[in-house]
């Protein structure tokens, strides 16, 4: 593991894009994005930081998670004007129904349905994945296969969402805001190996990004649809469970019969700052 003061948080000014690869100035991509979570200040971690408990004294921000890692087009065009809008939009719906639940102990019922536009969600959640590292200085990011298929379903507005690809989604009623742009999870139990995943998890869901997932590795949660929606603004329906709510560091705490693997300058977790003297 990485001593503390030798991990980044901040990069380069300049560099290649996370998302398109091109040269240019880089960008804070802001995650999530502001209209989903207003920034505060927060403190930073990796995930090894997070399960060790080793940063006694972690890097605080004065303006929530962001990142230099993206260009302007893939932030603020891109991202910010044609995608991010469903993902508030579907973020504030579901924050509303989770704080009447849990703040003024409602009774609602187990599932509340949810109309989206999946192809304009999913390039949101992935655009915030892919820009969740920051860039290696001189180089280009990294080609391979899970990446790629990223890379190119963002960009292309006409491509449909990757066979390979499923996107998983749960209510995540927690302030802690994580992102890893990739992580492995093996099994000892004889479930598979899922080499290619990514994670975006913020108040109020989180997404599950998986790559080629073997049919005997278990994901108990519900799919975002897509093999019957083609166009960008198509709609469909999802149902938001309510119940169904796993632990707040699932998946990326391995539970008995679980390891994982990952790349400390791919993780990135961030928590309100508590006040001095508190706790």
């Amino acid at each position: 593991m990485k001593k503390d003061n030798k991990i980044k948080f901040k990069g380069d000014k300049e560099g290649y894009c996370n998302i398109c690869g091109k040269y240019s100035q880089l960008t804070r991509d802001h995650i999530p994005p502001q209209g989903c979570v207003k920034p505060t200040l927060v403190e930073l971690r990796t995930l090894t930081q997070y399960i060790s408990e080793s940063s006694k004294n972690p890097k605080v921000s004065q303006s929530g998670l962001n990142i230099l890692s993206i260009c302007g087009n893939c932030n603020n065009n891109l991202l910010g004007t044609e995608y991010d809008p469903e993902l508030i939009e579907v973020c504030k719906k579901v924050a509303g129904v989770v704080r009447i639940q849990r703040e003024l102990g409602l009774s609602l019922p187990e599932k509340i349905p949810l109309s989206i536009k999946p192809q304009r969600l999913i390039r949101s959640v992935i655009g915030h994945i892919l820009a969740g590292k920051l860039p290696i200085t001189g180089k280009l990011p990294i080609s391979a296969l899970f990446p790629d298929a990223l890379r190119n379903y963002f960009l292309d507005q006409s491509s449909n969402i990757p066979d390979k690809l499923e996107i998983y989604y749960w209510v995540y009623p927690s302030n802690k805001q994580s992102v890893i742009n990739s992580l492995a999870i093996g099994s000892g139990l004889g479930e598979g190996f899922i080499s290619g995943s990514s994670l975006l998890k913020f108040f109020p869901l989180a997404f599950w990004v998986v790559w080629d997932k073997p049919t005997s590795f278990p994901i108990s949660f519900t799919k975002i649809p897509k093999d019957k929606v083609k166009d960008l603004d198509e709609t469909c329906q999802i149902m938001i469970d309510l119940r169904h709510v796993p632990r707040l560091d699932y998946p990326e705490v391995p539970s008995e019969g679980r390891y994982i693997m990952y790349h400390e300058d791919s993780t990135f977790l961030a928590q309100p700052k508590k006040p001095k003297g508190f706790g």
